[in-house]
């Protein structure tokens, strides 16, 4: 699905739990749980779970928010 355009509900739906695994895997990494790092961002821990299983619309804030505490860089594709 690379560089192709999503157009369906439940491609939408894929991305959310890739991102949410990605999320999960660099966190875990990290040494953080989901209340350490619910509490640096300031979100609920509930935030981070439904993150976490893509059940969470997840906005550009939250991934800068993400990127900045657990030491990541995210790409921006150009169309």
């Amino acid at each position: 699905m690379t560089g192709e355009l999503i157009t369906t509900e439940n491609q939408i739906k894929d991305y959310r739990i890739k991102l949410g695994d990605k999320i999960r895997t660099v966190r875990e990494r990290r040494g953080y749980s989901q209340e350490q790092l619910a509490d640096l961002m300031n979100i609920n821990r509930s935030t981070i779970s439904k993150i976490e299983n893509g059940k969470f619309s997840i906005t550009v804030d939250y991934l800068v928010r993400f990127s900045i505490f657990l030491d990541f860089e995210f790409k921006v594709i150009e169309r």
